[in-house]
Order: C-alpha cells, then sequence, then structure tokens
C-alpha cells in the first residue's frame, strides 16, 4: 500500500506506512478516509484492521445527512475490518467507541465520556454563557462494503478534534464544539496507531472489559433525556438513562418505571433539564 495508487481522481494518493502491525498508512489529503479505503480495498485487498490516516480530509462524512469538516491537526481516519475479524457480538460501533476510550485514557483526569450512539464528548467545557457543559471532540461512523449484495466487512471511520487553531461548525449532535486536551506524546500519528491497535485487542478479546468501559464512560448516566428514534417524529421519548443493554442499546426507564431500548439509530438525544427536579 507504499507509494501510489489512484484515488476519486488525478493526482495518484501518495501514501506512507507509519506502522507495520496493525498497517497504519497517512496520507497529506484525501476526500474522505472511509470513501478511500473503500476504493483500495475494492482494487488490491488489505488486511484486517489496516488504518488509513490524513492530515486533511476535505469531505468526510457523518451520521446520514452530516457532514464533518476537520482541520488541518485533527484526526481523520478509517480502518479495515473485514467479516470474521475478531470475535465480538456488539454492534461494530461499539467497539470503535471502546477503542477510542482507551486510547484516549488518561486524556484531561478521564473526563472523556461518551455519548450515545456514536458521539465522544469532554464531559466539562467552558461556555460563553459562563456556565460548564459537555462539548464535542468527536464521532464515529461505521459503514458496510458489500459486493453484489454480499457483505464483505465495515470501514470504521474516526473523526477527533485536535487542531488548536480555527473556527469550528457547530456540531451536529446539538453539543458545542470541543477540542482534545493537547499533550506532548499525544499526536494524530501517535493516536491512530494506538486507536488501530486498542480495536483489534477489544474485538479479539471480547466483551467483558468492553462493557465495563462503556458503562463507566456512559454520558448522563441516572439523568433524565429526551431523544427520537428518527428524524420525522414528532413525539419525543423521555427517560432516565440505567445503562447498556446486552445487544448494545440503551436502557432509559420511563417516568412509569419501565424500561425502553434506544436502538442505535436515534436521534437528537438531549439532556432534560432540570429533569431530575420535575420527574426524579
Amino acid at each position: 500500500m507504499n507509494g501510489d495508487f489512484p484515488g476519486e481522481g488525478p493526482p495518484p494518493i501518495r501514501l506512507r506506512q507509519i506502522s507495520p502491525d496493525p498497517p497504519v498508512f497517512f496520507a497529506r489529503e484525501l476526500t474522505s478516509t472511509n470513501e478511500v479505503l473503500r476504493e483500495r480495498i475494492l482494487a488490491q485487498g488489505a488486511p484486517p484492521f489496516t488504518a488509513l490516516l490524513c492530515g486533511s480530509q476535505t469531505r468526510g462524512r457523518g451520521r446520514p445527512g452530516n457532514v464533518w469538516t476537520s482541520l488541518r491537526g485533527d484526526l481523520a481516519m478509517s480502518v479495515w475490518l473485514p467479516v470474521g475479524a475478531g470475535s465480538g457480538t456488539l454492534p461494530l460501533s461499539l467497539y470503535v467507541t471502546g477503542a477510542c476510550l482507551e486510547a484516549l485514557d488518561g486524556i484531561s483526569g478521564g473526563a472523556i465520556r461518551w455519548k450515545y450512539p456514536n458521539d465522544l464528548v469532554l464531559e466539562k467545557i467552558s461556555r460563553p454563557e459562563g456556565e460548564q457543559g459537555p462539548g464535542k471532540v468527536g464521532g464515529i461512523l461505521v459503514e458496510q462494503l458489500r459486493i453484489n449484495g454480499v457483505l464483505l466487512g465495515h470501514i470504521a471511520g474516526i473523526g477527533l478534534n485536535m487542531a488548536r487553531e480555527g473556527s469550528r461548525a457547530l456540531s451536529s449532535s446539538a453539543l458545542p464544539p470541543a477540542v482534545l486536551p493537547s499533550s506532548p506524546s499525544l499526536t494524530p500519528l501517535s493516536l491512530s496507531v494506538r486507536l488501530a491497535k486498542s480495536l483489534r485487542r477489544l474485538l479479539e478479546e471480547g466483551e467483558a472489559v468492553l462493557r465495563d468501559r462503556l458503562d463507566r464512560h456512559l454520558l448522563w448516566k441516572g439523568r433524565w433525556v429526551v431523544c427520537a428514534l428518527s428524524d420525522g417524529e414528532t413525539v419525543p421519548v423521555l427517560g432516565r438513562i440505567a445503562g447498556l443493554a446486552t445487544d448494545g442499546s440503551l436502557e432509559v426507564e420511563s417516568p412509569g418505571g419501565g424500561i425502553r431500548l434506544l436502538p442505535p439509530h436515534v436521534r437528537r438525544l438531549r439532556l432534560l433539564e432540570g429533569g431530575e427536579k420535575a420527574l426524579g
């Protein structure tokens, strides 16, 4: 994978290998790491857990209908997960989330949290109003790779805000954007290798360690939240976050005491301000 290979158009994309195991490659600028890695796999194949990192991504994708714009200095990478890679049974997006939490362990005193289903946040950031609250530092997008209806595997895209300079648009998650705390040992190149290794280890080890990490880092656990199950839903779902179900869904307790499972396609999950006083 070193050298040149065609991307979405001329000039050819130049790659540099920065890690042999798992293979991690770097390009200065790409449209979308998910898309370019997909083209590479279809053209030449790639070993499991092969990762592609870029210095600048111009057309990154978020959840359906959203665009993630990276600045130079952010982390924008994708990892190849063919069918049969690892022994995991939970949704792959949860393994990717767990790998991010593991790789970022210790950053800012452990203040990195997971906002279900696919956002990574700093638990507290300063806001112009003088208040403190969570801010989104990154997100995850796992896409299927199929040929003629046959599933070959998944490509996991990871985007993390690391650049110290430059203006950021408001996050599509309704949380304000935030940047990972700076550290001399934390760079996009070093973090990409740690992420790829963490993801491989979690998928090979199974679920016990992953479930514990996800539960400990779950944002708003025990708090009242509202959300929608789809963009077109007008009646919001209300509940208190209880934890993670065995299938990877989010368990929320309704005001009446029943448990409801929120699937990964849940939309607009947000904290119900004052919910504990009004409903607790």
